[in-house]
């Protein structure tokens, strides 16, 4: 995989110039400004995916989630290094990369996941998920090293500042260890959306927002992974301190958003 840091360089007629690849700017999405939205709100893209389950002590997701009345599910933390090859957000740059912190969670019937911390190499990418459905995402850099025997290494680091290393290695023998026991996984993502007050340090809107993206995985790559986590001030996630349970890789041809692809739902309004 091409590193993120070398830039990709466009020729006057090559169709990358094409600034979001398929996906067109639609005036009066809620994107501002209405004349000309700083990103489509449909996207699509593949997906190269290491995820790394681990165990963090119950008391501390709850004391970050006590703001939301999302229910825990599991006291699994997934850590999600995820690569999009191809994404319309990233044209320029020929790819994306997020990090997602998850934990499962249920509220109003669905059994769903949100996204503890979030990172995305992407600024319109970053803009696009806090935006519209509350996501946590802030920028980062990385790197997603992937090797002919399948081992992949990489890590996350905010404005020069180290985050996280990771690596895994495929090995059949590993276990296969998802977010919750049982045939039924959480399906799709849960967030509280809020906007900041700009008189004083307070919200001054917030709703919770769903959405199920399409994406069809493979079958999980087993594999055993390590994962250093560094602390920081502004973004505490060494403080999970989180157990490792087991690692696996997996793809998706299938990963997307739009309307006309995926459950998108505003669940309910909060504040006021």
């Amino acid at each position: 995989m091409r590193d993120q840091r070398e830039p990709l360089m466009i020729e006057q007629d090559d169709p990358k110039r094409q600034m979001f690849g398929d996906y067109r700017l639609k005036p009066n999405s809620g994107v501002n400004p209405p004349y000309s939205p700083a990103y489509p709100v449909e996207w699509g893209c593949t997906l190269r995916t290491v995820e790394i389950m681990t165990r963090v002590e119950p008391a501390k997701v709850a004391r970050l989630l006590a703001d939301t009345p999302f229910q825990i599910a599991s006291d699994r933390v997934a850590f999600r290094f995820m690569l999009s090859p191809g994404h319309s957000m990233a044209v320029h740059a020929g790819q994306m990369f997020d990090l997602m912190i998850t934990v499962p969670v249920r509220h109003k019937g669905l059994f769903t996941e949100t996204h503890i911390f979030m990172y995305c190499s992407d600024p319109m990418g970053i803009c696009a998920g806090r935006e519209v459905f509350g996501y946590t995402k802030k920028d980062a850099h990385y790197t997603f090293d992937e090797q002919p025997d399948g081992s992949i290494t990489g890590w996350v680091k905010r404005r020069g500042l180290p985050l996280a290393d990771f690596s895994f290695t495929p090995d059949a023998s590993a276990p296969v260890i998802r977010i919750v026991d049982g045939e039924e996984l959480p399906a799709g993502e849960i967030h509280v959306r809020r906007v900041p007050h700009p008189e004083r340090l307070e919200t001054a809107y917030a709703d919770i927002a769903y959405r199920r993206t399409p994406l069809k995985y493979s079958a999980p790559v087993p594999g055993r992974a390590s994962m250093a986590l560094h602390p920081c001030d502004y973004d505490p996630i060494a403080d999970l301190a989180p157990e490792i349970l087991g690692a696996h890789f997996m793809v998706s041809d299938v990963y997307g958003g739009g309307f006309e692809v995926e459950d998108r739902r505003l669940i309910e309004r909060l504040i006021p």
